[in-house]
């Protein structure tokens, strides 16, 4: 056994040492859910992405062996979002190793799966103790890799335990070797993302709209608020010097805001139209003004280039629309640094190249011109439809691991 090896070792055997010191007695006795089919174990760490996620999971599990049972422990599920008649139940808190190894005896398990950075030590201590199959996924573990780092020697010791570690990018793939887990456990699966169906749209509205808006430039500006209104409708007037015939969507606006977007587009000398009256935009208009957010799928899938709003200005405005709707239509993103509404889908899509993030009016006006380029518009677009459609293969894939190691417990 290497130095590092011993010291993980007694690192985890302390911590579980610890952990039973703390215990406040016996927990209560749990019964498995009803029903013939086998027993996954699913934690979820308070710092997973998503719990929305891991429900997404749960589903993908039920398709690939119907008539599976979950116990859930660490961060709570939504009821509401799980599927109906779901077999499960929700563990109390296992931190005391001699707990952990009682509820496992009760449940009988055939896998334990981990979604997030913290590592169960009882948990994954008792299963290993059984020899049972334990699954990490979507963990990035870069937090517990400093040398010296007490919970990375813990981590270290745990990782030995681990049978499988599905690392969600490169960088998790790599944190995972540094804590000692052998490369031929580790699968690079990518990271679990919402896998959301097209919004829909009107076809027979979208051909008449694209006959009409044949060989123009056009742009969506998607929920702008008030001041992001304001920017996108100078932006255009900066492209109109280039592209004469561009045109501009400003779709998903509060009435309120109207007179005010109204008053900038005059100021400008620009020549607008509302949906609202029910016009189709001319040769001479530059800007359509569709504040119908019913729509938003005929604008995505018209527009080859999309700027989300409430991401570069706050102000009056609509809620920000989850970046993988424009994503799974075709167009080209663009947004601000203000993520924090979809914070893992934004890290996703820039990470992959597939997003273009400016950083105040300037950059917006760059942006514009240079994804006028059908070519630069299409390579980003393509990143962003691979991005928002790889989810659902990210969870078959774990899915078919998690259950081929439930097999192989027979």
């Amino acid at each position: 056994m290497s130095p590092a090896d011993a010291t993980a070792s007694l690192a985890l055997w302390l911590h579980l040492r610890r952990r039973a010191a703390l215990a406040t007695g016996p927990v209560e006795p749990v019964d498995a859910p009803q029903g013939e089919g086998p027993l996954v174990m699913l934690h979820l760490s308070e710092q997973a992405d998503e719990p929305g996620q891991s429900v997404a999971l749960v589903k993908a599990l039920l398709a690939r062996r119907p008539g599976l049972r979950f116990a859930f422990s660490g961060a709570t599920l939504p009821p509401e979002a799980l599927p109906a008649g779901l077999r499960a139940i929700t563990l109390p808190d296992l931190g005391d190793p001699a707990a952990a190894r009682e509820v496992i005896r009760a449940l009988q398990p055939r896998a334990l799966l981990v979604l997030g950075d913290r590592l169960p030590a009882s948990l994954i201590s008792g299963m290993a103790e059984r020899r049972l199959p334990i699954i990490l996924g979507e963990a990035r573990l870069v937090t517990y890799t400093r040398r010296g780092s007490w919970r990375g020697a813990v981590n270290r010791g745990l990782i030995g335990r681990i049978t499988r570690v599905l690392a969600p990018d490169p960088t998790a793939a790599a944190a995972a070797r540094q804590l000692g887990a052998p490369p031929d456990r580790i699968e690079l699966t990518g990271p679990i993302t919402e896998t959301r169906p097209p919004l829909v749209a009107n076809e027979a509205e979208r051909r008449a709209l694209a006959q009409i808006l044949a060989g123009r430039h056009t742009w969506l500006a998607a929920c702008p608020t008030l001041p992001e209104a304001r920017l996108a409708l100078a932006a255009h007037q900066a492209a109109l010097h280039h592209n004469h015939r561009a045109l501009l969507i400003l779709a998903g606006l509060p009435p309120e805001t109207i007179p005010g977007i109204r008053a900038e587009v005059e100021a400008l000398g620009l020549a607008a139209v509302l949906r609202s009256d029910d016009e189709d935009p001319s040769p001479d208009d530059h800007v359509l003004i569709a504040e119908d957010t019913h729509e938003m799928g005929l604008w995505y899938r018209l527009a080859p280039v999309c700027f989300m709003g409430g991401t570069l200005l706050s102000g009056p405005g609509l809620a920000p629309r989850h970046p993988f709707e424009p994503a799974a239509l075709g167009s080209a993103i663009i947004h601000g640094p203000i993520t924090e509404a979809h914070g893992p889908e934004w890290v996703q899509l820039d990470g992959a190249s597939a997003a273009r993030l400016v950083a105040d009016a300037a950059g917006l006006t760059r942006a514009v011109e240079d994804l006028s380029a059908p070519d630069q518009a299409a390579m980003l677009a393509g990143n962003a439809w691979s991005v928002s459609t790889g989810g659902a293969a990210v969870l078959r894939r774990i899915a078919e691991i998690v259950v081929e190691a439930m097999e192989d417990t027979r």
